[in-house]
């Protein structure tokens, strides 16, 4: 297509008019008589008769009947030449007079007219330097359109128009036109009409080449305003591959004192799709959301923005004040556009080249049901896929279309057009990457799965209670009063940018909110809510192996990230709603629920009792006392653990229906299976015999707890991914009721001893830890030493005697002394006192069924020596 410098100037006035920015001219039509056949003129300067040197041209182009040489040479022997060319002189130029009268009638009669019309068609040129629209009148708009306009006759590849045209424009100077009208029509969609111009009356010069500066002002008349919609709906849906517009007018001309008559016009171009102007970016300069407080709008909410965009309009442009309905996209594409928002824009300037900025006014007075509610079939409603696009920063559509709203005075014919017009208006959100401020967890409780729970079911999951209060950084465009008195959220817990599982609250939680000012110079909002029994489903079991580890044996904080879509139920001044999959994310620091050291436990058995035995095995129950130290609790329905001495398994021990608070807690139930043989054979006996030992002994005996496949029913994999990490503790004591102590204040089996020398006999005080049970002693091989190296003497007993509940005395048991050395000096020394010994024994013991050797060793016995 040819550039706008190429448009002709009889088709420009109307062509300008209305279309200010046409591009080339593909069609041209008049409906003036065909151009007749070219007529060359050497040039601007040739003159009307001319001397062809004899050789005349004739109509139609066909030769004269000339005399032949032989008939001239006949004549000039008659008479001398100078007397014959006197007499032909007259005649000849008589004829070539006529000719000329003829042809002059020829070209201006006839053939000039069409002829000078081409020319002035293909050699004008109108170069816009401005085309503005200066107001919005009741039935179209005035525009103000100036530029320049020029003939130019090196614009003409054919020489006869060319050349007569420049002649008879030199000739005429000036043409002037008379008011005129001209009409815009589209044929492609129906011969509709687009618009009517109103020109004023023109005068140029028409000279080649002169520049002609044009001023003036036009009245431009919408037309068929039901058929520019269908085009405008073909354009945006992309449907406008090209458009073929075509003009007509009447232009009556007159040159001086002469009327050259009307002419009638038509023109026709043809716009290709690159030629329609792409739909503008957008950028949202200013974008503030507060309560209404204008009179008559309570319970509204209040939008002022500014946008920016280049607007790719090639003239200047004055918009009137408009008013536009925002719409938002519904639950699926085919459905009809939600209503959010009215807006109003102030009357606004558009230049060439230049940023242009829209001051937007809108209130927003209510959220419609169809807004709010939950589509179909899915768990987000419209509101969330629009709050949750703009919040993470993705390029969110809205769409735009006309109002009518009476008080901006906006022209009846430019609200039909916009009202019947949607236009998708694209912007990219404000991400929030920062939303969550804070995020705190506190009186965490922790619920272990229910052994009887069915699989999958929220109680075979391991579930979280805590108080939870997270701090919301509010965008500093929004100025609202907020309250959220119900929230819900499923979270993903990552350890290490590892996830270790996800909690899950389906159920709405009441909160608490309250708004803060000045946090970090933006607003805050404050959430606090009860988190009950939400199941944490681990679905990686070695991050939480490595987390146990970190907390409980390396006493490490641990650091956990939660990523979660967070369902608010939100309270402003246009009601109450919910919005749905809120992306939040914060971090908990988790400290060592024992501060790093297992001591601050303090584990002590309150009683101890026997529950049934076999052979080789023993079931007890207990009831511990322990201290929590950390801020966490617990509940434990089941749980059952493996205890470990030298590496080899000797017992279980299985707690049901455990309530782990933070402090001091009493009473705690356990079971302990003890089955040395059935656990680990033979090696297990062997390891159970050593314990024993070592703690019948009086010695700080340490076990290692593990976990097992079976630990928590409900997590068999949890639990088996826990067995690689043990927990060391120290058995604790047992109690003894009336049981002084050793000299080491701890409570051991041998109380204290009584050596008769006369008799050569022992008798002992000892303590059983056993309240209920009756424990035998089958056999007895012991020696005892004074100064640890000094032997004293010895035992070997093989007869059975009972030891009951709490503290009891033996009978007495034959001692073999030695006689002879130091040992035996110490104690006649200590005749009627008493003094420190140390025993070694191995003691066989019975308990019901049970039967066992343990071998005991004491030191500092109180030992009182008797006649």
């Amino acid at each position: 297509m040819a550039d706008e410098a190429s448009r002709p100037l009889l088709g420009e006035g109307s062509k300008h008019s209305s279309r200010p920015s046409s591009p080339a001219i593909h069609q041209k039509s008049s409906e003036s008589s065909p151009h007749p056949p070219p007529f060359e003129l050497s040039s601007e300067s040739t003159p009307l008769l001319l001397n062809r040197e004899g050789d005349v041209e004739t109509y139609g182009g066909v030769e004269p009947n000339r005399p032949s040489s032989s008939s001239e040479d006949l004549s000039c022997t008659d008479e001398p030449k100078k007397t014959r060319w006197r007499r032909l002189r007259w005649p000849v130029f008589g004829v070539l007079l006529l000719l000329t009268l003829v042809v002059t009638i020829l070209v201006f009669a006839f053939v000039a007219p069409a002829v000078v019309k081409q020319y002035a068609l293909d050699a004008t040129t109108f170069r816009p330097t401005n085309v503005s629209v200066e107001s919005a009148t009741a039935d179209g708009i005035r525009a103000r359109i100036q530029g320049d306009l020029v003939l130019d006759a090196d614009r003409i590849d054919e020489g006869p128009v060319r050349n007569l045209g420049r002649f008879v424009t030199w000739i005429g100077r000036e043409v002037e036109t008379a008011p005129s009208e001209a009409q815009v029509y589209l044929p492609e969609y129906g011969n509709i009409l687009v618009g009517t111009a109103n020109l004023p009356p023109l005068k140029v010069n028409i000279q080649n080449g002169h520049i002609n500066h044009v001023d003036f002002v036009a009245d431009l008349v919408a037309g068929d305003i039901p058929g520019i919609r269908a085009v405008a709906l073909d354009w945006l849906e992309g449907r406008l591959g090209h458009l073929r517009v075509q003009g007509k007018t009447t232009v009556h001309l007159k040159s001086g004192i002469f009327n050259l008559g009307e002419q009638a016009i038509t023109e026709s171009i043809t716009l290709e799709e690159g030629d329609f102007p792409a739909l503008p970016k957008v950028k949202v300069t200013k974008f503030n959301v507060h309560d209404a407080d204008t009179p008559g709008q309570d319970g509204a909410m209040a939008v002022d923005a500014a946008i920016a965009s280049h607007l790719n309009s090639p003239f200047s442009l004055q918009i009137p004040p408009l008013g536009f309905e925002v719409l938002v996209p519904n639950c699926s594409p085919g459905d009809p556009y939600i209503s959010v928002a009215e807006v109003t824009t102030k009357k606004f300037p558009i230049h060439p080249r230049e940023l242009t900025v829209v001051n937007v006014a809108g209130i927003i007075r209510g959220l419609s049901d169809e807004l709010t509610k939950t589509c179909p079939g899915k768990q987000n409603s419209p509101l969330d896929f629009l709050v949750k696009s703009y919040i993470k920063g993705l390029q969110t559509t809205v769409y735009v279309r006309g109002a009518d709203v009476p008080s901006l005075g906006t022209p009846e014919w430019m609200v039909d057009i916009l009202k019947s017009v949607t236009v998708p208006l694209a912007f990219t959100g404000n991400a929030l990457d920062d939303l969550i401020k804070n995020f705190t967890m506190s009186n965490v409780h922790f619920d272990l799965p229910n052994p009887l729970a069915e699989p999958d079911s929220p109680e075979a999951q391991p579930r979280v209670s805590a108080l939870v209060n997270v701090l919301i950084g509010l965008p500093k465009q929004l100025n609202l009063q907020l309250d959220v008195p119900h929230v819900r959220a499923n979270a993903d817990i990552y350890y290490q940018k590892r996830k270790l599982g996800f909690l899950k609250l389906q159920k709405w939680q009441p909160a608490n909110s309250t708004l803060l000012d000045g946090v970090d110079g933006s607003p805050a909002l404050s959430v606090n809510f009860t988190m009950k029994h939400a199941p944490l489903q681990v679905t990686d079991e070695d991050v939480m192996t490595e987390i146990l580890q970190a907390l409980i044996f390396e006493g490490r904080q641990v650091r956990l990230t939660v990523a979660s879509n967070v369902d608010a139920e939100v309270s402003t001044g246009l009601g109450t709603f919910a919005v749905r999959g809120i992306p939040a994310e914060g971090a908990i620091n988790v400290k060592p629920p024992y501060g790093g050291s297992l001591e601050q436990l303090k584990p002590r058995v309150e009683t101890i009792e026997l529950v049934s035995t076999t052979a080789s095995s023993l079931d007890l129950r207990a009831k511990i006392n322990l201290t929590n130290p950390s801020p966490y609790s617990a509940a434990v329905p089941f749980v059952d653990l493996v205890l470990f001495y030298n590496k080899s398994k000797v017992a279980h021990i299985t707690a049901r229906d455990l309530n782990i608070v933070p402090g001091v807690n009493s009473g705690i139930d356990a079971d302990l299976q003890w089955n040395p043989l059935e656990l680990d054979g033979p090696m297990g006996v062997t390891a159970g015999q050593e314990m024993l030992s070592r703690y019948v002994s009086g010695f700080n005996t340490s076990v290692t707890i593990r976990s097992h496949e079976g630990t928590i029913p409900g997590l068999p994999k949890l639990g088996q991914a826990l067995s690689r990490l043990g927990l060391e503790v120290q058995v604790p004591r047992v109690p003894v009721p009336g049981s002084p102590g050793n000299s080491d204040g701890k409570p051991g089996f041998i109380q204290d001893a009584t050596l008769h020398l006369w008799s050569s006999t022992a008798e002992f005080t000892l303590s059983s830890p056993f309240p209920n049970t009756t424990i035998d002693i089958t056999s007895i091989e012991a020696r005892a030493f004074y100064q640890e190296h000094e032997n004293v003497g010895s035992i070997s007993y093989y007869s059975s005697f009972s030891v009951p509940p709490g503290l009891s005395r033996t009978p007495r048991l034959p001692v073999e002394l030695n006689l002879n050395g130091i040992g035996y000096d110490a104690l006649k020394k200590a005749l009627g006192g008493s003094l420190k010994l140390d025993a070694v024994a191995r003691v066989g013991v019975q308990i019901h069924q049970y039967s066992d050797t343990i071998a005991y060793q004491g030191h500092g016995i109180t030992s009182h020596v008797k006649i």
